[in-house]
């Protein structure tokens, strides 16, 4: 593919002089050949790209880039047609037009710089100027190498999986007990109990209870828990949790047995060290 900051210089370049040659040999006034040059941009490139998909993203900057260009040559070209209308003389760029035309040629460069910059990468002696060398040894790569740090398609499965363990638990039919025995309290080991039943009352033995009480606002004060079976009471599973302090603590409670699984999520209310 052609390096990207010469494809849009050169369209910036291609659009200015066939915009000036149809304002000057056409009776059109700068708006018409703006609005001509526009759907002249977008026939001319639109096949092109369906024929070569460069992606979306080098899509979306060259139609920006070449549509921008046009607005600009339109809106000097207007400025222009206005004063001559008016019968005036001398300077006929207004300092406004002027301040708008130099945003958009600043905005172009930088995101052609920052395209070509993920593209290609700095050169040798950039890069040892502007990087830091890197511990190991090896050699640093300032290009973007594709990868995002958000895998939208694996959250989406992750989600279908979700609802389906959601699914799966309703028609399951479990039936969860749980609390503290006694009042609990920051700073001290409180007992919590969780009791589980199958849909017909039946105790569920022999599973695999963990759960961790989350802190909201501060992740560090996180407490995973793992609990007991109780042999003289089927079904009944213990822990003695610690939670450094008082306030709303978040519950998120997994029960495991063989393939089945069974998750909760609930909110708790610890009291204050005395």
């Amino acid at each position: 593919m052609t390096d990207i900051l010469y494809s849009l210089l050169g369209g910036i370049i291609v659009i200015t002089i066939g915009f000036a040659l149809l304002y000057r040999f056409s009776r059109l006034d700068g708006k018409m050949v703006a609005v001509v040059a526009a759907l002249l941009v977008i026939g001319i490139y639109m096949p092109t790209v369906i024929i070569s998909w460069p992606g979306a993203d080098v899509f979306a900057i060259h139609i920006a880039v070449y549509l921008v260009t046009v607005y600009v040559l339109g809106i000097i070209t207007s400025q222009r047609d206005a004063r001559r209308a008016a019968g005036e003389t001398g300077r006929w760029f207004h300092w406004g037009p002027a301040a708008i035309v130099i945003f958009f040629m600043v905005v172009i460069g930088v995101n052609s710089v920052y395209i070509l910059l993920a593209q290609k990468g700095l050169d040798t002696e950039a890069t040892r100027w502007l990087l830091p060398e890197p511990r190991s040894g090896g050699q640093v790569s300032s290009h973007f190498p594709g990868t995002v740090a958000r895998d939208f398609r694996k959250e989406q499965d992750e989600f279908n999986q979700f609802q389906q363990r959601i699914q799966e638990q309703q028609e399951r039919g479990w039936q969860v007990q749980k609390g503290w025995l006694g009042e609990p309290r920051a700073g001290q080991a409180s007992v919590f109990k969780v009791r589980v039943l199958d849909r017909n009352g039946t105790p569920v033995s022999d599973a695999e209870v963990h759960g961790v009480f989350l802190r909201p606002g501060d992740s560090r004060l996180d407490q995973a828990f793992t609990m007991s079976p109780q042999t003289d009471e089927p079904g009944s599973y213990l822990a003695k949790p610690v939670l450094p302090e008082g306030g709303r603590w978040e519950l998120l409670l997994q029960i495991r047995r063989g393939e089945q699984s069974h998750e909760i999520k609930a909110t708790t209310r610890i009291e204050a060290a005395r």
